[in-house]
């Protein structure tokens, strides 16, 4: 698993603000537009009732003017991996 999602990975126009892992191989992370202010975020997110630790990703687009926008969640974003390519997606469409 990697360390970080290099900046050079981030598409041109957005910064990383917060990128941290749990003590559980999740990731949360913060991507932020410097133009028009808007997120790209990753929590870890629990897809089953019982308790424990979460087992997915949530990956959601924050725009100042619309709101929060849910991109994925659960078990289609399930590894590291596959949160920051989904995240890395959404701020390449922006």
């Amino acid at each position: 698993m990697k360390d970080e999602m290099p900046e050079e990975d981030v598409p041109d126009g957005w910064s990383v603000c917060k990128r941290r892992f749990t003590g559980h191989f999740k990731l949360v992370a913060e991507y932020e537009n410097d133009e028009t202010g808007e997120k790209v975020r990753i929590t870890p997110y629990k897809t089953y009732s019982q308790p424990g630790f979460s087992n997915a990703h949530r990956v959601v687009l924050v725009d100042p003017e619309d709101g929060v926008e849910e991109i994925a969640v659960g078990m289609e974003v399930e590894h590291v991996e596959e949160a920051e390519q989904v995240a890395k997606e959404a701020m390449m469409e922006t």
